[in-house]
């Protein structure tokens, strides 16, 4: 064994380095640069989703409607084109795609400093929005293929665990530049927001993600099938359904504490905080089971009974009339929460990635990031119609949960789970698996 003291030993690292290969560092190099990219990109986008609303109506001047109004608009063009923007990224490759998604969302959040009525608003809105929905299942197009299948899921939990660091340093320049208060400061976060979007695109650009080949050539074996296809569908609809963590915590909970518990509204920005530092330092961890489609579809299925139990813990957090209790289940709603989020997210890689046809491969994924694009447009109003108007909207809202999480091992079959795991044992590696020669390059490139 070598002597860590001595030259040409192992370096011996420290706990905090552990603990950061563990949670926010990928194991390849271009893993490590994607990562750092999301970092980037993240500062600016924590900035402007900290200051945004506030620069539209106290700089821009349009009222809450006109931006509720203009960013429904955003999220409707946004789900009709990212299909067609994961056609095209099968195309001409993904990487040059998502270069050219930060580069256009640089350009609309420049074109954001210049609005100053609700059509301009509007329309620059739109064309963010039509970018801003395609980004996920470009990005994860691009990282499977620069890692290779066997650091994909722990490639992407990283990246997005570093993602929400970025986010929660962006809010902190965005609170200082709330204090000040001038317009200049609210400009100052919409033009940095775009600035660290063009920034971000070089790096992709210097990383190389535009030698990726991210779709493989057509088999022969394996034609489409209704079936399938269709399953593929059904479990999209399902994961929308178990995404819809992504609009519990800033629109539900906040509501629900302050209309209808004993607990003290000023304990949801600690419990929000809670949410990101957990997001941090256990996503990597909660995304290990998803390495093989049978563990993706177990982890769906404790999300969904985690999600079920956030919505229990809500109900009863209205139900007590002790503080103390409300501020218990509280706590303990958010920690289920996160939960959910952190399993449906890893299941959800593994699933839309091994499922997809190889030869349309982003274009699938772009079809199953509509489940979760029409919950961003369907769940606010499910939420505040539905849910927290009603005694049993919880109890009934986490019913559905659990059943949605059991649900997608009906979709994606056990017959597809078995053929998953026996073309494993025959290769005796994972299915589709590439050779890396060259581990510190690019990935897979052309």
């Amino acid at each position: 064994m070598s002597d860590p003291g001595k030259p040409g030993g192992p370096v011996a690292r420290g706990p905090l380095a552990r603990l950061l290969d563990s949670t926010l560092v990928p194991r390849s190099a271009i893993g490590r640069k994607l990562a750092l990219t999301a970092l980037v990109n993240a500062l600016g986008t924590g900035m402007f989703y900290a200051g945004s609303a506030l620069y539209f109506t106290q700089v821009a001047g349009l009222s809450n409607s006109q931006v509720g109004l203009g960013l429904s608009l955003a999220g409707l063009i946004g789900f009709l084109g990212t299909v067609p923007v994961g056609m095209l990224a099968d195309r001409i490759r993904a990487g040059r795609v998502y270069i050219a998604i930060q580069v256009w969302r640089g350009l609309g959040n420049v074109a954001y400093c210049f609005v100053g009525d609700f059509t301009s608003f509007a329309v620059v809105a739109c064309c963010i929005g039509l970018a801003d929905a395609a980004v996920p299942p470009v990005s994860q197009a691009v990282v499977g293929s620069a890692v290779g299948d066997e650091e994909r899921g722990d490639t992407l939990a990283k990246v997005r665990a570093v993602r929400n660091v970025g986010f929660g340093l962006g809010a902190l320049v965005a609170t200082a530049a709330i204090q000040q208060g001038s317009d200049n400061a609210f400009l100052f976060l919409i033009a940095g927001n775009a600035v660290f979007f063009l920034a971000s695109a070089l790096m992709l650009q210097r990383a190389g993600v535009t030698r990726l080949v991210t779709t493989a050539a057509p088999a022969k074996d394996r034609r489409p099938t209704l079936v399938a296809d269709l399953r593929y569908l059904a479990t999209a609809v399902l994961n929308g359904l178990l995404s819809m963590h992504l609009t519990l915590l800033p629109l539900a909970l906040p509501l629900w504490i302050s209309q209808h518990t004993d607990v003290p509204l000023s304990l949801y920005g600690p419990l929000y905080v809670l949410n990101t530092v957990m997001a941090v330092l256990f996503q990597a961890r909660f995304a290990r089971p998803s390495d093989t489609l049978r563990g993706a579809v177990a982890s769906m299925a404790w999300a969904g009974f985690s999600l079920g139990g956030f919505a229990l813990a809500c109900w009863a957090m209205g139900a007590t009339g002790a503080v103390w209790a409300a501020t218990a289940f509280a706590v303990l709603a958010v920690v289920l929460l996160t939960a959910a989020e952190l399993w449906q997210s890893g299941g959800a890689w593994a699933i839309s990635y091994e499922l997809a046809r190889p030869d349309r491969l982003t274009q699938y994924l772009s079809t199953f990031q509509l489940g979760t694009a029409l919950q961003g447009i369907v769940a606010p109003w499910v939420i505040t119609a539905v849910i927290l108007p009603n005694a049993l909207g919880w109890p009934v809202f986490a019913v559905l949960s659990a059943l949605a999480g059991a649900g997608v091992a009906l979709t994606v079959g056990r017959a597809e789970i078995r053929a998953r795991e026996n073309a494993t044992v025959t290769t005796g590696t994972d299915p589709g698996a590439a050779v890396d020669t060259e581990p510190e390059t690019a990935g897979r490139t052309a």
